[in-house]
């Protein structure tokens, strides 16, 4: 038998020796890794967010903050709003225009029936009469139609809006209306009034002192931004 067969067992019990060796420090550094990732990566229990992509997402509806508003319209208040709105055609720069216009004509009249000795003198003074009481008619008559549908209207009854930035929604259930702030409805502002008119000529009226001033500036803008100026006609 040869050297080299003598060495095969003790060369062959080497490497399984080795090889024993080495399996077992695998294993140990296998079982150290495991340690340290069930430490640092613990099992996710689904309270946390899964990112997803743009193109897989849902699209969400953001629910819009709003500004409820609820009030009663004093006889005062209610009679300015009737006044601006288009139920009294002659009024402002009309009005005086009309008045001096009827004023110099009872003017001229009276002249005449003073100065002439027609027999037709008497219309003269009729007619500077009428002059007079059309200037009544004017100025008188309508004041006193507002002030009375101010009183009718202005009946204590509690009146509520919720301004969002797209419209405000004016009343509640079967009498609830909504004013679109898209552009189409105009806005007029007088006397610490904020008074909007729909497409339809329908107007709502929101005074000033019912805002509170942390956010009057804020409801204001949206108000204005959503409408366009009321033009006089």
């Amino acid at each position: 038998m040869s050297d080299n067969d003598s060495n095969k067992p003790s060369t062959q019990s080497e490497s399984k020796a080795e090889k024993e060796k080495e399996e077992e420090l695998i294993r140990e550094i296998a079982e150290e890794l495991g340690g340290l990732e069930s430490d640092e990566n613990p099992e996710w229990d689904g309270s946390e967010a899964e990112y997803v992509s743009n193109d897989d997402a849902e699209k969400y509806e953001i629910p819009e903050t709003g500004v409820r508003l609820s009030y009663v319209m004093t006889q005062d208040e209610m009679y300015k709003c009737l006044y601006h709105s288009d139920m009294i055609k002659t009024k402002g720069a009309r009005a005086v225009i009309q008045s001096i216009i009827l004023a110099f004509a009872a003017v001229v009249f009276a002249v005449v029936y003073f100065t002439s000795t027609s027999e037709f003198n008497q219309f003269n003074l009729f007619f500077a009469g009428v002059s007079l009481a059309m200037i009544a008619v004017i100025w008188i008559v309508p004041h006193m139609h507002l002030k009375s549908m101010a009183k009718l209207l202005a009946d204590g009854k509690t009146m509520e809006a919720e301004i969002y930035p797209t419209h405000v929604d004016i009343g509640r259930e079967d009498g609830q209306w909504t004013i679109e702030l898209d552009g189409s409805a105009t806005i007029e502002e007088f006397d610490n009034i904020i008074m909007i008119y729909n497409k339809k000529d329908r107007a709502f009226a929101i005074p000033e002192r019912v805002i509170e001033p942390e956010i009057f500036n804020e409801v204001r803008a949206i108000l204005l931004s959503g409408t366009q100026p009321k033009r006089e006609k």
